[in-house]
């Protein structure tokens, strides 16, 4: 875990779901991450187009959506802000079966889909691997 701030990656993190939401900023701190929150993908836009959004790794997770509608909405964030198509981007998708818990799949480039089960050191080195940390 890096202890300099300076130091620390930032995960621009989009979440609706105010119980979720709590649940990961605690999560990706005590991994060591810096936080920026949108509460939904409209603003997230706005935040992203304002230019107040500069992330090392953009995550998304939106209520009763599949992977591809996720992933459009965290390639259509990433396009309005700072972040390149460099940036990682991972997206957790509400829906998908249950054979796929604590998977992860490259969606192609920097883009990746995690489907998250009951074992959160998997997000957690994905995150790792990502952000080099």
């Amino acid at each position: 875990m890096n202890t300099g701030r300076e130091k620390q990656p930032t995960i621009f993190l989009i979440e609706e779901d105010d119980e979720t939401r709590r649940a990961l900023v605690r999560s990706l701190r005590s991994y060591g991450y810096r936080v920026s929150v949108a509460f939904d993908e409209q603003d997230a836009l706005e935040r992203a187009s304002a230019g107040g959004v500069e992330a090392d790794l953009v995550l998304v997770n939106l209520v009763g959506k599949t992977a591809d509608e996720v992933l459009a909405v965290g390639r259509r964030v990433r396009e309005h802000g700072k972040q390149d198509g460099h940036t990682p981007l991972v997206v957790m998708p509400e829906r998908y079966d249950s054979g796929l818990e604590d998977t992860e799949v490259n969606a192609g480039g920097n883009d990746w889909v995690f489907y998250l089960g009951e074992e959160p050191d998997r997000l957690r080195d994905l995150l790792a691997r990502l952000t080099g940390q």
